[in-house]
């Protein structure tokens, strides 16, 4: 019987593009994909996401990796890109249906230090009853280590929990785990549903 119900948050909750968060920042094309190599696509952002990276070491390893008419956006970016993801607004409705119908949603995110308090401050984070980000636990989906994490930090039994997330990896590992899960594509919302329906979900 599931009780718990597990969201990533990247292209679940909020849309993780890379292109469309660079755009903000960017005066033309050119200087977009330029951020987005630097910054978004870089190796460093992966160690930020793991934990072995703090903000501190990374923006002046972006800023010598910029062009100088780019380097003062930095801090700025890092400071702010999480605000330009869009909220997935059929996913929140489910958590605040979900929690009416008395089960407990988690977030299980492949994220920096700081999308912690980012989620903490979000109308629908004031939904979770547990948020667990991997650079502070220094350990990364689609690791397994991860989901035992989850499992020990918030003292739930995998066979009633549900994953939700994009990757197929992360869905594959976490099965290994005993947890049940979906892949979830933000255009097929429905898929979704009735994925959770057939995993007796009842919503």
């Amino acid at each position: 019987m599931i009780k718990n119900v597990i969201f990533d948050f990247g292209n679940v909750i909020g849309e993780w593009n890379e292109d469309k968060i660079a755009a903000n920042y960017a005066e033309n094309n050119e200087e977009k994909e330029i951020l987005k190599k630097v910054i978004f696509k870089s190796d460093e952002w992966l160690k930020l996401d793991s934990g072995v990276l703090t903000y501190q070491e990374a923006i002046p390893t972006f800023k010598e990796k910029l062009p100088d008419n780019l380097k003062e956006k930095v801090e700025e970016i890092m400071s702010t890109w999480r605000e330009k993801m869009s909220i997935n607004k059929d996913i929140c409705g489910l958590i605040k249906r979900l929690k009416e119908h008395d089960y407990k949603v988690y977030l299980l995110s492949n994220a920096h230090v700081p999308m912690y308090e980012y989620v903490k401050n979000l109308e629908i984070g004031k939904c979770f009853d547990g948020i667990l980000i991997s650079a502070i636990e220094k350990m990364m989906k689609p690791n397994e280590e991860i989901y035992y994490r989850l499992f020990e930090m918030f003292g739930l039994l995998p066979e009633e929990c549900f994953f939700i997330d994009d990757n197929e990896k992360n869905i594959i590992s976490s099965r290994k785990c005993g947890m049940n899960g979906h892949i979830f594509d933000m255009n097929d919302f429905q898929s979704l549903l009735d994925d959770m329906k057939k995993n007796g979900v009842e919503i």
